[in-house]
C-alpha cells in the first residue's frame, strides 16, 4: 500500500507512525526538505525549524548566518564600531557600517569633509593641517611678519588651519 511504499523510502520510522500506520505531520513545509523540525534556524525569513518563529524571533537562530549591526546614535548613517548587535535584520537605530569615529556628532564620519576645527571630521586619524584632504576654504590666510611687530606683509602668505611661526593674521604692516 502507499504508506508501506512511503516508509520503504525512509521517509518515516516506526517511532513516528501512529496506530493506523501514518506518521504525525510535524514538518511545516513538505515541499522543502531543508525546512523541518530538525533544521537549524537561519536568516532567510523562513521558519526553518518549524517552531512557529523565524529568524530574529527564534532564540535558536544560528547567528553565523546573521549580520553585525552598529548603533548609530547621531543618525549619520555610520555606526559606532564598539557597539554592535548580531541579528538578521537591522534593529531600530542600527546600521551596517561601523566606521564612525565619533557617534555623538553627525558631522563627524568617514564621508565628512575635513575642516579646520581641531577635530578629525573624516575619521582618517589626521586632523586639520596634518590631513591632506582638508577643505582649504576653511583655512586661514596668514601673513609673514618680518619684523615681529604683530603686523604682517602680503609679500609672503601661508594658507593653513593653525598659525605658522613667523606669520600673523593682520596684513596691515606698512614697513
Amino acid at each position: 500500500d502507499n504508506v508501506a511504499d512511503w516508509l520503504s523510502f525512509g521517509m518515516g520510522t516506526d517511532l513516528d507512525r501512529d496506530a493506523d500506520g501514518y506518521t504525525a505531520d510535524v514538518d511545516c513545509d513538505d515541499d522543502d526538505s531543508s525546512v523541518n523540525p530538525g533544521a537549524a534556524e537561519i536568516c532567510d525569513s523562513v521558519d526553518n525549524d518549524c517552531n512557529g518563529l523565524a529568524d530574529d524571533d527564534d532564540s535558536g537562530l544560528d547567528t553565523s548566518t546573521a549580520s553585525s549591526w552598529y548603533i548609530d546614535s547621531d543618525s549619520d548613517g555610520y555606526g559606532d564600531p564598539t557597539l554592535a548587535q548580531v541579528a538578521c535584520d537591522a534593529p531600530s537605530g542600527y546600521v551596517a557600517d561601523g566606521t564612525d569615529c565619533d557617534d555623538r556628532a553627525a558631522g563627524v564620519n568617514p564621508a565628512a569633509s575635513e575642516i579646520c576645527d581641531a577635530i578629525d571630521n573624516d575619521c582618517d586619524s589626521d586632523i586639520d593641517d596634518d590631513d591632506s584632504s582638508v577643505d582649504t576654504s576653511t583655512m586661514t590666510t596668514w601673513y609673514i611678519d618680518y619684523d615681529s611687530d604683530s603686523y604682517g606683509s602680503t609679500t609672503y602668505t601661508e594658507l593653513s588651519c593653525s598659525q605658522p611661526a613667523g606669520y600673523v593674521a593682520d596684513a596691515t604692516d606698512c614697513d
